[in-house]
């Protein structure tokens, strides 16, 4: 007799309530926290509070209204908490009261000079540089109602690090253009998207740059995906290949004729910039797949498996699919897709 499916929800519960205590530590800490490092920290805590809001709207299809209601007010607690917090260590103004002396008051002193050429030296000030303001919300790149086109969605910035792309038909998109930071030890990072959503994509090659946190991806069919991130989850699709690395084990819903494979090496300069990609070989769980509608100990699900080597897109291929003005009509493109 088969072994019944795990329950998703007490899944859900634990990972959920673990990001909100480290959210509330985190949170609590901030007045400790100086300068960038504050920045910095309010930045991570805005990014994991959109990541559990992404989350939260996955679990949808199989938490019960009540629990999607508390886990609701424990993220508006958060998020209040943080507004609170926000307030409590941002710099306060600071008030003087100068001696305003009329023209009847008395005159200077015998000690003081009577030449009128004499300068008085400014006293220095007392009012210390204020700290960099705190990060807003993170903003979105934004990549939609894409129809037979040879793309790619705005790149991202500082304050804008979540990707969203959705209604993709008949289209390649590819990395936008690469961009940098300066590090306060004045050296230059690459800027990455931080959470990326994906909807309603069909017959469509698209190769996202590097996301440094997770990728939500909902109704995909017949299409080619490369991605690289932190967690993936991928729901209601069917008939796609994805070329993937994943820092934690992807999970899928509702899918059926899923195929993965690693990320070629031809791409991973597209991917990951110069001299990137490296470091992901090692925790890479491309292959270690929970698919929440078959978790049963020892049996595959059939909903997915990995790509056989004959089967994988050539260099070839990826050189069709990454060249200038190249389209999901083209004959070498087209045969490409699952």
């Amino acid at each position: 007799m088969d072994d019944p499916p795990q329950d998703p929800k007490p899944i859900f519960h634990k990972s959920f309530n673990t990001s909100i205590t480290s959210l509330t530590s985190t949170i609590n800490n901030l007045p400790s926290q100086r300068g960038t490092s504050q920045s910095d920290a309010i930045s991570g805590i805005l990014t994991k509070i959109s990541e559990l809001t992404l989350e939260l709207k996955d679990a949808a299809n199989y938490l019960p209204a009540y629990d999607q209601k508390v886990y609701s007010e424990q993220l508006k607690g958060v998020t209040e908490a943080l507004s609170a917090a926000r307030k409590a260590v941002a710099p306060r103004t600071k008030f003087s009261f100068k001696n305003r002396r009329t023209g009847t008051g008395p005159g200077p002193s015998p000690s003081q000079s009577s030449d009128p050429t004499a300068t008085i030296a400014p006293s220095p000030s007392t009012t210390p540089a204020p700290p960099p303001k705190p990060p807003s919300t993170p903003a979105t790149s934004t990549l939609t109602n894409i129809i037979s086109s040879h793309t790619t969605p705005p790149p991202p910035t500082p304050t804008t690090t979540i990707l969203s792309l959705s209604g993709i038909t008949s289209s390649i998109i590819l990395p936008p253009p690469t961009t940098t930071t300066t590090t306060t030890t004045g050296e230059q990072a690459r800027t990455n998207f931080t959470t990326t959503s994906i909807t309603t994509v069909s017959s469509s090659i698209i190769i996202l740059p590097r996301i440094d946190g997770p990728v939500h991806l909902t109704s995909l069919k017949n299409s080619v995906l490369v991605i690289s991130c932190r967690q993936f989850r991928l729901h209601d699709s069917e008939g796609l290949d994805v070329y993937l690395s994943c820092g934690s084990r992807p999970i899928i819903e509702r899918c059926k004729g899923v195929r993965v494979s690693v990320i070629p090496e031809g791409l991973k300069k597209l991917v990951y910039g110069t001299g990137g990609g490296e470091e992901e070989e090692e925790g890479n769980k491309w292959d270690q797949i929970d698919d929440f509608n078959w978790l049963k100990e020892g049996r595959p699900s059939p909903n997915w498996r990995v790509l056989r080597e004959e089967e994988r897109i050539t260099e070839g291929g990826w050189g069709e699919v990454v060249k200038e003005g190249s389209g999901i009509g083209d004959e070498g493109v087209n045969r490409l897709l699952p």
